[in-house]
């Protein structure tokens, strides 16, 4: 029977804790088990506030990605672009000079 893999084997004397901040140094996701996100999701939470993504794999494969809340900011509706014409008219000055333009092959 095979061994199931649940982390990945280090080398001697590294451990989990310096690789995740290795990877948050270097923009890398942190990943972490279902398991490890179940026991430690407040503290996932804090760290996904504050910028940092966060992958959640099961059996070693990606499922799902705890990332910063980014409300929606909303405006002005965009106005058409007929709206936007008639807001600034052309002229006849204008017109020669895009005839021009136009003619020149710019």
């Amino acid at each position: 029977m095979k061994r199931k893999k649940t982390e990945a084997e280090l080398p001697k004397g590294l451990q989990p804790w310096m690789v995740q901040e290795a990877q948050v140094a270097y923009g890398e996701p942190t990943s972490v088990s279902v398991r490890t996100a179940k026991d430690q999701l407040s503290s996932l939470l804090e760290r996904a506030a504050q910028g940092e993504e966060i992958i959640i794999t099961s059996d070693g494969k990606p499922k799902a990605m705890i990332v910063r809340y980014r409300p929606v900011i909303s405006g002005a509706p965009a106005r058409s672009m007929a709206a936007l014409r008639r807001s600034m008219p052309v002229t006849p000055d204008s017109t020669e000079m895009i005839r021009e333009m136009r003619d020149s092959g710019f």
